[in-house]
C-alpha cells in the first residue's frame, strides 16, 4: 500500500510543477512589447531601465517598440540608453526609423551605447541622405576607445560608399589602427571609395 501512496504523491507534485511551469510560460513571460514601450517612456527610472533591458532581450520581436527605443536613446539614464541601443541592434533593419537618433548616439558618453549605435548603423547599410548625415559622426567614431566600435564605424562608411568620400583621410588613418580588424576594414573601405571616383 505504501508504494501506491508514494506514487500518487509524486504524480501530484509533478502535476503541480507542470501547472506552475505553464503559468510562468503563459503569464509570467513578461509584458507585451507595447506595454514595455509605454514603460520606456514612464517617469520611473527603474521602470525605464527594466523595460529597455526586457526589450533588448526580445531581439527582432521588439520592432514595434522602435519609436520608443528611438526616444530612449536620449534618456538621462545611461543604462536605458545602452539597452535601447542594444535592442535596436537586435531589431536590425527594422530599426531604420531610429537612424537620426542612432547617429546622435555615436557621441554618447557611454561607450556601450556608442558601440551598439555603430553596430546598428552598420546593419542598416545606410545610403543617400541618411548615409551623408551619418558620415561626420562616423568619422568621429573612428577615434573611439573600443576597437569594435571603430570597426563598425568603418563598415558603415564602406557601405555608404562614394557619399563618404569626406572620410578618406580618417579612413587612411584607421588603416594604421592598432586593431587588425579595423585596419583591414579601413583598407577595404578605401579601396571601395577609390573605385567610385
Amino acid at each position: 500500500m505504501q508504494p501506491l501512496k508514494h506514487k500518487k504523491r509524486l504524480v501530484l507534485v509533478a502535476l503541480i510543477l507542470l501547472l506552475v511551469g505553464v503559468f510562468v510560460l503563459v503569464w509570467g513571460r513578461g509584458k507585451s512589447v507595447s506595454r514595455l514601450a509605454d514603460d520606456l517612456q514612464g517617469d520611473d527610472a527603474k521602470g525605464r531601465r527594466h523595460a529597455a533591458r526586457e526589450l533588448a532581450g526580445l531581439g527582432s520581436k521588439a520592432k514595434e517598440a522602435v519609436p520608443a527605443l528611438k526616444e530612449a536613446l536620449k534618456d538621462p539614464d545611461k543604462r536605458v540608453r545602452y539597452n535601447a541601443a542594444k535592442s535596436l541592434s537586435k531589431v536590425g533593419s527594422d530599426a531604420r526609423p531610429a537612424t537620426g537618433a542612432l547617429i546622435d548616439a555615436l557621441s554618447d558618453s557611454d561607450s556601450g551605447t556608442r558601440y551598439y549605435a555603430a553596430k546598428t548603423l552598420a546593419k542598416l547599410k545606410l545610403k543617400g541622405e541618411d548615409g551623408q548625415a551619418a558620415v561626420p559622426g562616423l568619422i568621429g567614431t573612428l577615434k573611439d576607445s573600443n576597437p569594435r566600435t571603430r570597426y563598425y564605424a568603418v563598415k558603415c562608411l564602406q557601405d555608404i560608399g562614394a557619399e563618404a568620400k569626406q572620410a578618406t583621410a580618417a579612413l587612411r588613418e584607421a588603416s594604421r589602427d592598432a586593431d587588425k580588424d579595423v585596419r583591414q576594414a579601413a583598407t577595404g573601405a578605401l579601396k571601395k571609395l577609390e573605385r567610385k571616383k
